[in-house]
């Protein structure tokens, strides 16, 4: 009687290596998170309850837009009794904690990179598109704490296309002289950390992060290159 063989094949496992990358911005970086008091309406429509006209607040706004760390160090943006100067006084108030305490307020999630770099990518005719290489690389964490040296409200006057084309004003948070840094597993059989961080580079120049990014027709902003590099 015939005995059966069984063919083995040895699977190798990936080999992953680490990249600490220190980004650095070409130009000031926007932010514009969706408002609470928007979340808050379309969480009471979900609920079958009344939306709530809330009193327009520019520095509301500005507060929304940003990707803070701990959300409840912001100041309660759906609040009507709190006027404008005090808004702007919590938010100048925590900003010196901040800078005395060394504690960053302020993220840029790492997911927002993961997509320019991949986006750069296809952009810069590395790949055929813009998935292929989501595999081939990991950015540790959610959250990218993010190092600036001002932030400012900018208010741009934009088209809502949602309202007959009535023209609003867009609420932007800008960071400028932005810095973050990003801690990377790559996979070295499929890119090597030269050409993975030579992608970065090309990325953050041809597409940007977050609002109002290069990678957009109307962006100028969210520019960035990779500065330092640790293994």
């Amino acid at each position: 009687m015939a005995t059966k063989t069984e063919s083995k094949q040895l699977v190798f496992a990936p080999r992953w290596k680490h990249l600490t990358v220190t980004i650095k911005g070409e130009a000031p970086l926007a932010m514009q998170n969706r408002p609470q008091s928007v979340i808050e309406n379309l969480r009471r429509k979900d609920n079958g309850l009344p939306v709530i006209k809330y009193k327009n607040s520019d520095w509301r706004r500005f507060i929304d837009s940003i990707h803070w760390i701990d959300e409840s160090k912001k100041p309660n943006t759906l609040d009507d009794s709190i006027t404008e100067e005090q808004y702007q006084e919590q938010f100048n108030k925590l900003l010196k904690e901040s800078e005395e305490t060394g504690e960053p307020l302020f993220y840029i999630p790492t997911e927002a990179f993961k997509e320019s770099i991949c986006s750069g990518a296809y952009r810069n005719g590395i790949t055929k598109d813009k998935v292929s290489m989501r595999g081939s690389f990991i950015i540790i964490g959610d959250k990218a704490p993010i190092r600036f040296s001002s932030v400012e409200m900018e208010a741009v006057p934009t088209i809502n296309k949602n309202a007959k084309g009535a023209m609003v004003v867009s609420v932007y948070s800008k960071f400028n002289n932005w810095e973050t840094t990003l801690k990377i597993n790559y996979n070295e059989e499929l890119i090597s950390a030269e050409n993975l961080i030579n992608i970065i580079c090309a990325s953050g120049l041809s597409v940007g992060v977050l609002a109002r990014r290069t990678e957009l027709s109307f962006g100028k902003y969210g520019t960035f290159t990779a500065t330092q590099v640790k293994k």
